[in-house]
């Protein structure tokens, strides 16, 4: 993997620089450790930080706009757990077959402290325009057909509940919950048929949504990768560069609580039992 990487860097390094402030960072020309991620020397080097989570923090390079670094920081106390989100990532491009769906990785450090990558323009976490902007079709559907009746101009909801439902259907009719809810005393499940707005309103989605070569792919990439279907929602999902869809993390975007413990948000609730 690291060779892998290492090889991607040159090449990239023909074509384009990060610029003077990382390249002094990376080689500790100041007082500060080289490659140091402690948020005062990268603060020295010009760092901004523009956002953090539970797991990582994500800062701008000093003089390229284009790429931001996340750096395995937090609450947590174990640091090479908080390490492993970046692991995550930086396989995604080179071991997955879904790179154009996550942000392009182009350097890491040796144990994943710290991955550059290009930066990605996330929608808000109330921002439902998402949906429009890449999967118009269910916004149509929404608006044509009793499904409004229930989802009332909540197009977020009514892309997860569709999504769940056909991922459950791939994996042969064989339920379970959502991956994100695992090991909780609460499961998430799929919605049925009724419960999405009836036969006409899931007919009517099949087709349009068949005909979506980036559902399909997210679908097949929600599969393979057992991600969590809550994370795919404004606040995880923006626009890369190119201004294609793209996932900001393939782990769980939980919040952290008292001790580091992951804060869970609650599951829908269904009028069945759990099957």
């Amino acid at each position: 993997m690291k060779l892998l990487m290492e090889s991607w860097r040159k090449f990239l390094n023909e074509r384009m620089e990060f610029g003077e402030g990382f390249e002094q960072w990376l080689h500790g020309e100041g007082e500060c450790e080289a490659r140091s991620t402690n948020p005062q020397c990268l603060e020295e080097y010009g760092f901004e930080k523009i956002g953090e989570g539970s797991f990582r923090e994500v800062w701008t390079l000093p003089d390229n706009p284009n790429y931001v670094m996340k750096t395995a920081t937090g609450d947590f106390q174990d640091s090479e757990t908080r390490a492993e989100m970046n692991k995550a990532e930086a396989d995604a491009i080179v071991q997955t077959g879904y790179p154009e769906l996550v942000p392009k990785v182009y350097d890491t450090a040796d144990d994943y402290r710290w991955i550059v990558v290009e930066r990605v323009k996330p929608y808000s976490l109330r921002d439902d325009s998402w949906v429009k902007d890449f999967f118009p079709e269910l916004v149509e559907v929404m608006n044509e057909t009793r499904a409004n009746l229930r989802y009332q101009d909540d197009p977020t909801r009514l892309f997860q509940d569709y999504l769940m439902m056909r991922r459950e259907e791939l994996k042969g009719g064989s339920q379970s919950p959502d991956p994100a809810f695992k090991s909780r005393e609460k499961d998430i499940w799929a919605a049925d048929v009724k419960e999405l707005g009836g036969e006409e309103v899931k007919e009517e989605l099949d087709e349009r949504m068949n005909q979506n070569p980036l559902f399909t792919k997210l679908l097949e990439l929600v599969i393979e990768q057992e991600l969590g279907i809550w994370d795919i929602r404004g606040g995880n999902v923006g626009q890369g560069m190119d201004g294609r869809f793209v996932l900001l993390d393939l782990g769980y975007g939980m919040e952290t609580g008292e001790k580091g413990k992951t804060v869970f948000p609650e599951p829908r609730k269904y009028a069945r039992e759990k099957r």
